[in-house]
């Protein structure tokens, strides 16, 4: 076990952790990222270390495990059911939230048992709450003593067949299926992103999307978006829905960027019907317009219910309405992609669309600047942007 003096630095040591210009050239097909834009399926050992401490937590979610698999964890690990990770994990996992804490901090760590800290300025997720990082922290700390202490390593290498078979089946799952390339030729930047697919026999995500990619306005400097999700159903049920993912790479910081220089009187840009809307979820709009570009990468199939294609329904809700509107402006941008080569050089006209609707029609007078020109996410973070963006 841990002693006192040992525990206490390692919560210190964490707690002290930052937690529309003239026509341009017509636009590529090709995918302009400089990062191999590759999809990731595997058997993470962080999560099956986690699945292990929650199955002798009595937390186990009986994901697609087999018997087999079963009776071999329990028969390696029943002796350590009084061990303290086990105490904290249960304590974690019952709190606000706890379930994203769980199902996020370790993608920020190395494999056990060292779980070291990857990066040092890492803006890490749902550690918000009175005592959660102090919690994580002494989490961290006895999850190494419990790996080191029943060989977790070992064990994780010797059902290594096993997990191997569970990464074919889940590729298979995959075949055809879209990639991040498409992404990128819809929005024409860059995403430097990879997608993971982390399949776990014992673990099933409450949610299906983990979200560890930089956000501004920190994060100065991040050169990697990768994207992680850990499917609540089969790979094969949730991949529509899974794999436009990496568009937020793009979504959240353009919105960011495109707001601070061009809106800065959200509530008179935006209206009251959004006001209102934004009021329950900050990012409802930016959702609107997610689920028009969604629905385009899954060929109209995402959102049946709310991508509308007539004005057949007699009322349509505020959600309805603004995808309707947003839909048919995109179609503006896919028709004239020669004059507009990125969608941050169309935002002045999709972001107008908001002000129309609330304003009786009444288009938005905006613009993006010259300079610089996005090609990539990491634009969005590079210091001399963030700089001028600034200013």
């Amino acid at each position: 076990m841990i002693t006192a003096l040992a525990l206490a630095l390692a919560v210190s040591a964490f707690a002290a952790d930052p937690g529309a210009p003239a026509p341009a050239p017509a636009v590529s097909t090709a995918p302009v990222s400089t990062v191999p834009t590759t999809q990731v399926v595997s058997v993470d050992a962080r999560f099956e270390l986690l699945g292990v401490v929650a199955r002798l937590a009595g937390a186990d979610s009986a994901a697609g495990a087999t018997d087999a698999y079963r009776q071999r964890i329990d028969k390696r690990f029943a002796s350590f059911r009084g061990h303290p990770a086990v105490a904290l994990y249960k304590r974690l996992a019952a709190e606000p939230s706890g379930a994203e804490t769980l199902a996020t901090f370790p993608l920020y760590y190395s494999d056990p048992p060292e779980l070291r800290l990857t990066d040092p300025n890492a803006d890490i997720h749902y550690l918000a709450g009175e005592g959660r990082r102090e919690l994580v922290a002494r989490l961290l700390v006895e999850l190494r003593d419990f790996a080191r202490a029943s060989k977790f390593a070992a064990f994780f290498k010797e059902n290594g067949a096993y997990y191997r078979e569970l990464e074919t089946d889940a590729r298979k799952a995959r075949l055809g299926g879209q990639t991040v390339s498409e992404i990128e030729k819809l929005i024409g930047v860059g995403l430097a992103s990879r997608t993971h697919s982390i399949v776990s026999p014992l673990t099933r995500a409450t949610h299906d999307f983990i979200v560890p990619y930089p956000l501004p306005p920190g994060a100065v400097g991040a050169k990697n978006f990768d994207v992680y999700s850990i499917p609540t159903e089969s790979l094969s049920q949730s991949f529509s829905y899974v794999w436009p993912e990496p568009l937020y790479v793009f979504i959240d910081p353009s919105f960011y960027y495109f707001e601070k220089l061009a809106i800065p009187d959200p509530v008179a840009f935006y209206g009251p019907e959004i006001a209102k809307c934004r009021a329950v979820s900050p990012e409802c709009h930016k959702q609107f317009v997610a689920t028009v570009l969604i629905d385009r990468l899954n060929g109209g199939r995402t959102h049946p219910g709310v991508i509308i294609s007539t004005a057949a329904a007699p009322a349509l809700t505020l959600e309805q309405t603004y995808v309707k509107a947003l839909s048919a402006r995109l179609e503006e941008y896919e028709k004239n992609r020669a004059r507009y080569p990125t969608l941050w050089s169309f935002y002045p006209r999709l972001f107008s669309v908001f002000h129309e609707l609330a304003h009786g029609g009444k288009p938005a007078k905006l613009s993006v600047p010259a300079v610089p020109e996005i090609r990539s996410v990491a634009d969005f973070f590079d210091p001399a942007v963030v700089q001028r963006f600034n200013r």
